[in-house]
């Protein structure tokens, strides 16, 4: 099944954001067999994450849920909004290909 997930930064998580971004990525990449697209939201005056959208997926909505709360941003504090929702594809020219 397809999820897309939304993760918005509260206030001034900038330098936690730099501070866990090894952490972060390291278990992304676990994860990289069921992330389809993935991206931080930017502040459009600075540049900086602000947030990322993610294309994901999994067997079930648990297992998306626990995957976002288990990333090291999230364990952080760093978001203020979290949400994750089912997907299904109806429109577009990307070539998108779930995994096996």
């Amino acid at each position: 099944m397809l999820f897309v997930i939304h993760r918005l930064d509260a206030p001034g998580m900038s330098e936690a954001r730099q501070r866990h971004r090894d952490t972060h990525v390291a278990y992304l990449r676990e994860f990289e067999r069921h992330i389809l697209v993935a991206g931080p939201y930017l502040d459009e005056k600075t540049g900086e994450d602000r947030g990322s959208m993610f294309l994901v997926s999994f067997d079930s909505l648990k297992q998306a849920q626990d995957f976002v709360h288990q990333d090291p941003f999230a364990k952080a504090g760093i978001f203020s909004d979290i949400q994750v929702w089912p997907w299904t594809r109806r429109m577009g020219t990307a070539q998108l290909s779930e995994p096996a």
